[in-house]
């Protein structure tokens, strides 16, 4: 009996032998494991420990971090915000709408600034960039006339860029462009627009048959000028040189040789029978 209780002693005291470390060994894995964080592509990792935001963010890749710390991973790809159906007013007090689209990102190196002070990328998005562009785009076309806005649009997206990008500063924000397509305004001041497009296109269609006939009446006028000067010249010619031989010379010119089947009796224009003495 008292072997017995010796051995059931032993065998116990071997099982904590081997439950101790084993659980040790078990609760170091979890903690290692719960070390390790892997920061995904286009991303950097924000750590927070007990609720406070460390100012160094994590780069791309594998981290071993302390046990009680946790990341959060911040977006920093090449983003877009679109504000659907923007409105605005043209000085001209015309009404213009359109859907525009900014492309951003955000600083990698203020992620967690970004995130400490106003939330993640898709807060940002919601709060501050689409109602941010919403109010760039009324206060830049308020500036240009409704054919401004048209006639001008690249200009007109470069300043909703740069008035954008003075409103995103503080939250780290970095602006590339934005897409504008094309502006929209009221159905009766978009068919005015057109009409005077379409009457722009006609008088320059006008303008420009004018200029061809102006062009082909002054040629016309030259080719006259020179024909009269060569018949001028022809005339002056003939004059100096003897008119009756210039007329037999041009006759004999033509003749083909051969005397006309029948003959009055005339003599021939150009056969001069006179002896010269």
């Amino acid at each position: 009996m008292a072997e017995n209780m010796v051995e059931n002693r032993l065998r116990k005291d071997a099982r904590a032998k081997f439950l101790v470390p084993a659980c040790a060994a078990f609760a170091a894995l979890i903690v290692g494991i719960s070390s390790v964080h892997v920061v995904p592509a286009g991303h950097r990792g924000v750590i927070k420990v007990f609720g406070d935001v460390q100012d160094i963010p994590l780069a791309e890749g594998i981290h071993f971090l302390n046990p009680v710390a946790r990341v959060v991973d911040f977006n920093v790809r090449f983003q877009s915000a679109t504000a659907a159906k923007a409105e605005g007013g043209t000085s001209d007090l015309q009404e213009v709408f359109e859907d525009i689209t900014v492309n951003y990102e955000y600083d990698p190196a203020h992620a967690p600034y970004v995130y400490n002070n106003f939330g993640d990328d898709a807060d940002i998005e919601a709060k501050f960039i689409v109602p941010a562009l919403y109010e760039s785009f009324k206060a830049v076309t308020s500036q240009y006339t409704a054919e401004q806005l048209v006639t001008q649009r690249a200009q007109v997206s470069q300043a909703i860029v740069q008035k954008l990008q003075a409103k995103l500063a503080k939250y780290q924000i970095i602006v590339s462009d934005i897409n504008v397509q094309n502006f929209h305004f009221d159905s009766q001041f978009a068919e005015a627009v057109r009409q005077k497009v379409v009457a722009g296109q006609l008088r320059l269609t006008a303008e420009q048959n004018l200029e061809t006939a102006r062009v082909t009446a002054q040629q016309k006028i030259v080719e006259a000028e020179g024909q009269a000067k060569a018949i001028a010249i022809q005339a002056q010619a003939i004059q100096q040189q003897g008119g009756t031989e210039y007329v037999a010379l041009e006759a004999v010119k033509k003749w083909d040789g051969h005397l006309p089947t029948q003959w009055s009796g005339a003599a021939i224009p150009f056969v001069n029978f006179a002896t010269q003495k």
